[in-house]
């Protein structure tokens, strides 16, 4: 089985990745053929509206006629059963970087009538796993919900079912006494770190 891990926050070791790594760990050990790509490590646009990906007979039909480094990850999710998308939540949704790829992943399989279903390869797995500082009781209160639903909705209409992860009320940086974080019951973030954490690296699908 192949697993494509896809890391859309631009920190390689804090919370997402952190969680991205769990799971990654945890289908490699059942057997899986497990890629890990972090996104800020590669140079590549949004989707550009070219619509080449929608021209009836043309060499890109239902492909993203674009090439850069984004292309070898976008065959590569292609190719796999499962993917799983982390992104931590800036702005109330997903990072730019996460944002433009999934702009790629998902517009290229799209088409403009229900005379035919989309594009996409066989149905595969997916998830979506989000990382945000504000505590899960207010998600709704920030309209978060709406914009996960909304994520989820599309990697449905494409994929099949696409499983959701949350991890709210995350410790952002080491050391808060450093910055001007006062908004944040700061003593409540790092306990929670500490107890609370490690124990969702469990809980993630695996």
């Amino acid at each position: 089985m192949k697993v494509l891990i896809v890391n859309g926050s631009p920190r390689k070791t804090k919370n997402t990745a952190s969680l991205l790594k769990s799971v990654c760990k945890g289908a490699a050990s059942k057997g899986a053929d497990t890629e890990f790509v972090h996104l800020y490590d590669l140079k590549y646009t949004g989707c550009l509206s070219c619509f080449k990906c929608k021209i009836v007979g043309g060499k890109s039909y239902g492909r993203c006629a674009v090439h850069d480094e984004l292309t070898p990850v976008l065959q590569a999710a292609h190719e796999a059963e499962v993917v799983i998308l982390g992104s931590p939540v800036y702005l109330f949704c997903e990072t730019g970087m996460m944002r433009s790829f999934m702009e790629r992943f998902v517009f290229q399989y799209l088409i403009y009538t229900n005379k035919k279903p989309p594009l996409s390869p066989p149905k595969k797995a997916t998830a979506l796993v989000y990382t945000m500082n504000i505590k899960e009781k207010d998600i709704d209160a920030y309209g978060l919900n709406h914009a996960i639903a909304a994520s989820k909705m599309f990697m449905e209409r494409i994929f099949g079912d696409c499983e959701i992860f949350i991890c709210s009320d995350t410790k952002q940086v080491d050391d808060y006494s450093m910055y001007e974080m006062d908004y944040f019951d700061t003593t409540a973030k790092d306990k929670r770190h500490v107890e609370l954490f490690p124990q969702e690296l469990l809980t993630l699908p695996q």
